[in-house]
């Protein structure tokens, strides 16, 4: 049979899951929480219970020096030392313990002591803490001189003498002791001060050495030189920037040529006077005489040997070399000066270079004195700090034997009792910890069983989870239906109980059937002519029953239907609606050994017509798959708005699946058990394997709690006993039983 082309319902996109949290899981498991609560609570009373009690006792000591004069202070620093830290060392040592040790011996303690005083003293160190009184505000070296001293212990009376004797014991040891450190400190003084002069004096030898060192390299001051030097670097720059000016006027000259205009111009480029060559000009001759003049009158200041001198000198050999070769060609008979300015400038270039190399070898050994000087004079000044520090401490430790030999006689330390120990006072265990501790151990066994409970749990636990899993939409949520409760007046009383759409039809169950309706007319777009499977994943989840009721509510809109038992194996059409001994029905139309009108029956109910199944088959599921029931479906579809058909659970039997493919549309019924997700996963695979149209999800036997989550588990108002396994439903194949009386009854 062709099925009409109506949209598929779309699956619902993944969502979050209300009841999926561990606040929810929670929730679910309250009893759990609480059992683990109650668990842990008596896990911690009988931890206080079984605990050993302790007791403290506290006292404070005020320790100060004897003389304020005995401070031992670093003279370099102004430091003073911080005293009370040894002191709350020395109150923690072996040496108190062991005579506070011997000091307990002698009080009147409730319990017993070891003959070995170690394990006394091991006990008193197990229970013993010292601490140093701070203020806060203050900086951290800094101190009161208050130490705080407690004890904790099993016994109270027993926690205050043990602290009063580790004062007395630390009282009587004070002075014992520093007498004896006195006499170490004298010893190690007198060591350090002689290992500083050991020092002065090598530091002595090393400054004559380095002072004799840098005399022989120079006996001028370091900066003498060093500004020498610099000076030195100056004259040489200069002298560089000279010979590079003279290279490039020769280059330029030598670029000039013959051609006399090339030559002239390059004359007044490099002197900055420009010569015409028709202008009178002085000769060499004349050039010679001013010379002269002028040598003559520096000669008298100068003196011959100076290089002023010598340079009149060198021009003056240079112009009589220009007279003598003098141009023959030269039409005025004058001198070429690019010529004559080309020797001197040779002249004067050699001369820089000699000066410039003369000054660099001596501004080589310059830098090398300089070097050898300045790394003397560091090093001498190193071992002159060297000195400072040893007579530095040299002096200091001269201070602190002054100190000390002005002390010995007076004692060293002094410990007053601020507050004396008090009377032992409880301190463990303590009721709140106990109470933490039951709440940490339950939360965990709560947390544990929570967690178990949770992954054992294969139910849904909320209608997203439904849509979420399975894809489809949740058309309808049937309660537990009460059978106790009587039918409406008016009603048809010859019915099943659980019929609640005709016996009960004001009902709360009722109404949701009726909303089952609704979503039904909703998923068909208001289409007639539909046939319409109702199936399950197992036997018990309620199939049967919403089909009749469905059927119901659909004849009761006004529409003309039909419900066909296809549960060949177990039927329950027949006896919802208390028919009696069926002579024929749906197997014997489809096996052609009746007619269907043969087959039809009248449910009480107007507009709702009944083929139940009749003669239980052999084959079922061979009939099922025969053309002849197809045709069966076409014909009835034709005459009634909507046909139900009735089928058994898919996870028991194949028959489900060779009707899913001949109907419009397919509702899975699921009833909300512990196992029950696994069931309707695996049934919803089959379905979506054949091709079926699942119009939607029923969840029955559940209520609704808020909006989100169920609540299965408690009491059953109908189920069935007919359903076996899965491998066992239907058998054995035979006779229909009769008709049940009208006693309660249900259907699966």
């Amino acid at each position: 049979m062709d099925r009409p082309d109506f949209p598929r319902p779309t699956p619902v996109a993944p969502e979050s899951d209300a009841g999926a949290g561990p606040l929810q899981a929670i929730l679910r498991r309250w009893p759990l929480v609480a059992v683990g609560l109650v668990v842990g609570l008596a896990g911690g009373a009988l931890v206080h219970a079984t605990s050993t009690r302790y007791y403290r006792s506290t006292a404070s000591l005020l320790v100060l020096k004897k003389r304020e004069s005995s401070a031992v202070q670093d003279a370099r620093t102004g430091v003073v030392e911080d005293y009370v830290s040894a002191q709350v060392s020395f109150l923690k040592s072996e040496k108190i313990r062991r005579a506070a040790a011997a000091e307990l011996r002698r009080l009147p303690v409730s319990r017993g002591l070891p003959d070995d005083d170690g394990a006394v003293a091991a006990g008193i160190a197990a229970g013993l803490d010292v601490t140093r009184d701070r203020d806060p505000a203050a900086p951290p070296a800094a101190s009161n001189g208050v130490v705080n001293l407690s004890y904790r212990g099993p016994h109270a009376r027993d926690a205050q003498l043990t602290l009063d004797a580790v004062v007395a014991a630390y009282q009587k040891e004070l002075s014992a002791v520093f007498d004896a450190s006195t006499v170490r400190l004298l010893a190690n003084l007198d060591g350090k001060r002689a290992t500083y002069e050991g020092n002065r004096k090598r530091a002595g030898e090393e400054l004559l050495k380095k002072e004799a060192e840098l005399s022989r390299v120079t006996t001028e001051d370091v900066s003498v030189i060093r500004g020498r030097v610099s000076a030195a670097k100056e004259k040489v720059n200069a002298l560089a920037l000279e010979v590079i000016d003279y290279d490039r006027q020769l280059a330029t000259i030598k670029k000039a040529g013959p051609n006399r205009r090339d030559r002239t111009a390059a004359f007044a480029q490099i002197t900055g006077r420009p010569r015409a060559a028709d202008a009178p000009a002085d000769g060499p001759e004349q050039a010679v005489r001013a010379l002269e003049a002028q040598r003559k009158v520096l000669g008298e200041k100068l003196g011959r040997d100076h290089p002023q001198m010598k340079e009149l000198a060198a021009q003056l050999a240079v112009r009589a070399a220009q007279i003598a070769e003098q141009n023959p060609a030269d039409p005025t008979g004058r001198a070429d000066d690019l010529h004559a300015l080309e020797l001197f400038t040779e002249y004067k270039a050699d001369t820089a270079r000699l000066q410039l190399k003369d000054l660099q070898s001596r501004l080589t050994v310059e830098e090398l004195n300089l070097v050898s000087a300045g790394q003397l004079a560091v090093e001498i000044a190193q071992v002159r700090g060297q000195i400072q520090q040893a007579d530095g401490d040299i002096r200091a430790v001269d201070t602190e034997k002054a100190v000390t030999y002005a002390t010995k006689s007076s004692g060293g330390f002094e410990a007053t009792a601020i507050t004396p120990p008090t009377a032992g006072s409880p301190v463990a265990p303590v009721p709140a910890q106990s109470v933490l501790l039951g709440l940490v151990l339950g939360g965990l066994v709560a947390g544990a069983a929570v967690a178990g409970a949770e992954l054992s749990d294969r139910s849904f636990r909320s209608p997203a989870e439904i849509r979420r899993r399975l894809g489809v939409p949740v058309i309808g949520h049937i309660p537990v239906i009460d059978l106790a409760r009587p039918a409406d007046p008016g009603t048809p009383a010859d019915l099943a109980p659980v019929l609640v759409a005709v016996r009960r039809p004001r009902s709360v169950e009722a109404e949701t059937y009726r909303g089952v309706r609704t979503q039904l007319y909703f998923s068909t777009q208001g289409r007639g002519h539909q046939v319409i499977q109702v199936t399950s994943p197992n036997p018990d989840d309620g199939k049967s029953t919403l089909a009749a009721n469905l059927a119901a509510t659909i004849a009761q809109s006004g529409k003309r239907v039909v419900l066909l038992d296809c549960d060949f194996r177990k039927p329950q059409v027949h006896k919802l609606f208390h028919l009696g001994k069926v002579e024929a029905g749906l197997a014997d139309v489809v096996a052609g050994t009746a007619p269907p009108a043969k087959a039809l029956r009248r449910s009480g109910v107007p507009g709702l017509d009944l083929m139940p199944c009749g003669n239980r088959p052999a084959n079922p599921s061979e009939l099922l798959t025969s053309p002849r029931f197809a045709e069966l479906l076409a014909e009835l579809k034709d005459g009634y708005d909507f046909v139900i058909v009735d089928t058994p659970p898919v996870l028991a039997v194949s028959d489900p699946g060779n009707v899913a493919a001949r109907v419009d549309g397919v509702i899975l019924v699921v009833r909300l058990t512990k196992n029950s997700r696994p069931a309707a996963e695996r049934a919803h695979e089959a379905l979506t394997a054949l091709g079926a149209n699942l119009l939607g999800v029923v969840v029955n036997a559940g209520e609704a709690k808020g909006d989100s989550e169920y609540n299965y588990g408690g009491r059953a108002g109908y189920r069935s006993a007919d359903y076996e396994s899965s491998d066992k439903y239907g058998e054995p194949f035979g006779a229909d039983e009769p008709a049940p009386s009208p006693a309660p009854g249900a259907a699966a």
